[in-house]
């Protein structure tokens, strides 16, 4: 479960109109995350693999992967310029992410079997292919879960785009992988990784001369 269903479950026993509470939480739930995310980690809710990566449960045998909040968010993208800048820079961030668990196999602090579950809109199919994850619909659930947040996501989405920008809740899908098929697909992780650092670092040096 997440934390937002503790929300929403409080909220629905206090109104007995559905669409009002449906709109309650809605509105409400941007607020929660960025008050909350700070416990969330410290009482392990929440586990990050990088500044913009984390993942919760816990499990060794199961990585359900999510994006950082509006409070990591706040401050970690905090001058980050909206459009390209910041979608690298988050690019960057989940690589960074996927790496980290790369890393705890090849310690064995985790197994290889490891199932590693993404939803999101932000990553591309064919990108998402390439570095060893399978495309499937998105869960209902999953699906909700956007649609609770989706004034935070609203601004997240449009700021990786440039301009004011609606995310499609239909078009959300689940990535998923093992954590021996992303081993297997390290060098292209690396590489990757290594070309957007290089991006941003031209962007950052062209942004300091300006």
């Amino acid at each position: 479960f997440t934390p937002l269903l503790i929300f929403m479950h409080t909220w629905m026993d206090n109104f007995t109109n559905f669409g009002l509470g449906l709109i309650v939480i809605i509105f409400l739930s941007p607020l929660f995350q960025f008050l909350c995310s700070p416990f969330l980690k410290l009482i392990k809710v929440y586990t990050y693999i990088s500044p913009m990566l984390l993942y919760t449960g816990g499990r060794s045998q199961k990585y359900s992967l999510h994006n950082g909040t509006t409070f990591d968010y706040a401050f970690v993208m905090r001058g980050t310029k909206a459009g390209r800048p910041w979608e690298q820079k988050i690019l960057s961030y989940y690589l960074e992410g996927l790496l980290e668990i790369i890393r705890k196999i090849e310690a064995n602090e985790i197994p290889g079997s490891v199932e590693i579950k993404g939803t999101s809109y932000f990553f591309s199919e064919s990108t998402a292919n390439r570095l060893g994850f399978d495309i499937e619909s998105a869960p209902i659930f999953e699906k909700l879960n956007i649609a609770f947040n989706y004034i935070d996501l609203t601004w997240l989405y449009s700021m990786s785009k440039g301009k004011l920008t609606f995310p499609r809740i239909g078009n959300v899908k689940t990535a998923v992988t093992t954590g021996e098929r992303l081993l297997a697909n390290k060098i292209d992780l690396v590489r990757t990784k290594e070309f957007i650092s290089q991006r941003i670092q031209v962007n950052e040096t062209l942004n300091k001369r300006h």
